[in-house]
């Protein structure tokens, strides 16, 4: 671990908490992450946004997965890089699929590449650190699950639907991957053909459901994240 000080830590929409830290390697992107450690509690923060030109990296964590408590100026200590980044063709139709930890990076991509995202489906134990809206896009599908979208994709034209492990206005209560099912199953096997999935979520679980629900697909791509803590 390197010792470093952290440029801030502030909450954000939903508990979640905005980590910025010092970095001045070439920018990380989307895909990858790094450990991070205070007091003894290390946490996995996936890259969100980073600068190379200002010199630094930030991630989003739920308060529930911070490791003790932080603001500007905390010591810490950080990993080298982690994972991969990902990134997107040009011909490239998208589904972003974020769960828990994955929800930062599904929106960073979606964001980014927000002319070729299909659907961006978010989702998990601690809520969404964006603001929500009703949507204006209808999704095949998914119509009697939630009215819900994310405020700041919707005005990039991006569609978002969001599922939680509790009862919340607009949003579907359950696993993520039931919407993820309730899409795909909706659709042609010609337009299965034409979509990537990306998927962004938990060490282990994510494996285990893709082959079910993404036969037909033109490509799946999963990028797992550490949630063991020390």
């Amino acid at each position: 671990m390197t010792p470093t000080r952290l440029i801030d830590a502030t909450p954000v929409t939903d508990d979640w908490w905005l980590i910025r830290l010092p970095w001045a390697d070439p920018a990380p992107r989307p895909g990858q992450w790094l450990w991070m450690e205070k007091t003894g509690q290390r946490r996995c923060l996936p890259v969100r946004d980073a600068d190379a030109g200002e010199g630094w990296l930030a991630g989003v964590l739920p308060a529930a997965c911070l490791p003790g408590d932080l603001g500007p100026g905390t010591r810490v200590g950080v990993s080298v890089l982690h994972g991969e980044p990902v990134s997107a063709a040009p011909g490239d139709r998208l589904l972003l699929v974020g769960e828990d930890l994955g929800i930062g990076p599904a929106l960073a991509l979606a964001e980014r590449q927000a002319d070729q995202v299909q659907l961006l489906l978010l989702g998990g134990r601690h809520g969404v650190p964006a603001r929500l809206a009703p949507s204006r896009f209808l999704v095949p599908g998914l119509a009697d699950t939630g009215i819900a979208g994310v405020a700041g994709l919707e005005e990039q034209g991006v569609a978002a639907r969001v599922a939680s492990a509790e009862e919340r206005p607009g949003v579907y209560e359950g696993p993520i991957f039931d919407l993820v099912g309730r899409y795909l199953s909706e659709m042609t096997d010609a337009d299965r053909r034409q979509l990537r999935l990306i998927a962004f979520g938990p060490w282990g679980e994510l494996q285990q459901r893709r082959d079910a629900l993404t036969a037909g697909l033109r490509d799946v791509q999963v990028v797992e994240l550490p949630t063991a803590t020390h």
